[in-house]
């Protein structure tokens, strides 16, 4: 038994108490070991222990016995996070009770349970973050477990020169090479808004490094949708911010390092027509899911197949190539076919309130001079760009960073109306007294 397997359980052990006493405390630690996977790094057997389950529960009995304010889950976000849950229950018990279907009844539940467990810690987030100085915590936190991926694998990108995959810690949420580009994607805006707001001159410059250090870093997980997702943060940034040209240098940075260091590799994995094929496999099996994502839709627009529903046994009926069998291969088309219509309008309907909330914030930061507050929302609205971009191309719809987002949007938003709206109330106050 390794010295840093007993320092992780001590660590553990002491702190599930502080979790039930404190459940913020609680909550940042759920993200570590969400996003860290940090028994990852200890033992091979590590994985045997439900580590997330065992924070997870003193956090939410601290959370019932501890927390009164209730009310600051009251938003249309959170109402929306509500009804998906409602809908995928809905769906997979029909789903189960199928003809048609109920040859993956099992991973239709299993797969319930583990959206069901995000979708309940999103909504603890939000209840438990009262106050700014918790929500900057919060994103300290999720910047700092992508920092550290991006420091471990920093000596990996030198000395391989871009010439293997990087891949994120193995069982984790990011293990895969495209999973880890997408958390990169998200991450970017995080790094770069931390740089401009932190306070302290080391942190400022450290987040600004890991802001450098993560573009060639997305390039070598050889994933194409984290390509373009890159392509389109960065260019949603420098149109979006004021300070674009703090933008100009890290983009020549990031096109000189893809132009004249990336590997032959790299560059023909990034060619789509390479061994003269008009259309290469990779892409062809994405159209393949995703027609076969609409065909079932169609069948059945309502509830679709239920939690994962891309089985052998459909592909044959409703794919065109029937035996190349795949995942979705996007959010968009994932929660279509398996929810059905309505799922997708309420997913995507959740997503264009995030985006109309942190549009609003931002504006009204500007109109009150707070930075801090504009800083925050362009970080939460660019990250949600990744995510939107280079998630079409990967099925991760249930992302468990894609939710904290909109748990930091909703949370963000509670606050800055708060704040605004007590200014407002003063205000008024004066100008009566003055006539």
């Amino acid at each position: 038994m390794s010295s840093r397997f007993i320092i992780l359980v001590v660590f553990f052990g002491t702190s599930l108490p502080i979790c039930f006493a404190r459940p913020f405390y609680g909550i940042l630690l759920w993200t570590v070991v969400a996003f860290l996977n940090p028994q990852s790094f200890i033992w091979s057997g590590s994985d045997v222990f439900p580590w997330a389950l065992a924070v997870a529960l003193p956090t939410l009995a601290g959370f019932v016995m501890f927390e009164t304010g209730w009310g600051r889950l009251k938003s249309p976000e959170v109402l929306l996070i509500c009804f998906l849950w409602i809908w995928f229950t809905f769906t997979s018990f029909i789903s189960t009770n199928t003809p048609m279907f109920v040859h993956h009844s099992r991973d239709t539940w299993e797969r319930w349970q583990l959206v069901s467990k995000v979708l309940l810690m999103t909504a603890v987030t939000i209840g438990t973050t009262k106050t700014f100085a918790q929500l900057r915590w919060l994103v300290l936190v999720i910047a700092g477990c992508f920092g550290l991926f991006l420091l471990k694998s920093l000596p990996f990108m030198i000395l391989t020169q871009g010439g293997s995959r990087l891949y994120g810690p193995e069982n984790s949420m990011i293990a895969d090479n495209n999973d880890f580009g997408l958390a990169l994607d998200m991450t970017l805006p995080f790094f770069f808004c931390l740089a401009q707001t932190e306070a302290n001159r080391w942190a400022k410059r450290l987040f600004g490094f890991l802001f450098v250090v993560a573009i060639p870093a997305v390039f070598f997980t050889y994933s194409r949708g984290a390509l373009v997702g890159l392509i389109v943060v960065m260019g949603a940034m420098f149109v979006g911010m004021k300070r674009k040209l703090l933008l100009v240098p890290v983009i020549i940075v990031g096109i000189f390092v893809a132009l004249l260091f990336a590997p032959q590799a790299w560059k023909d994995r990034m060619n789509p027509t390479r061994e003269g094929a008009v259309i290469d496999p990779s892409a062809l099996e994405r159209l393949n899911a995703w027609t076969f994502c609409w065909n079932l839709a169609l069948d059945f627009p309502i509830t679709g197949g239920g939690f994962a529903t891309f089985t052998p046994e459909l592909f044959d009926r409703y794919a065109p190539n029937t035996r190349d069998v795949h995942g979705p291969h996007s959010i968009y088309f994932g929660v279509l076919a398996e929810h059905g219509f309505i799922g997708s309008f309420a997913y995507l309907t959740l997503v264009g309130i995030c985006f109309v909330s942190v549009r609003r914030l931002a504006k009204l930061g500007r109109y009150y001079d707070v930075p801090l507050a504009v800083g925050y929302a362009n970080m939460l609205r660019f990250s949600l760009v990744g995510f939107l971009v280079a998630g079409a191309f990967l099925g991760r719809a249930y992302f468990d960073y894609f939710f904290t987002i909109v748990a930091c949007i909703v949370i963000l938003k509670r606050l800055c109306l708060a704040e605004w709206a007590s200014v407002l109330k003063t205000d008024f106050i004066q100008m009566e007294v003055a006539q």
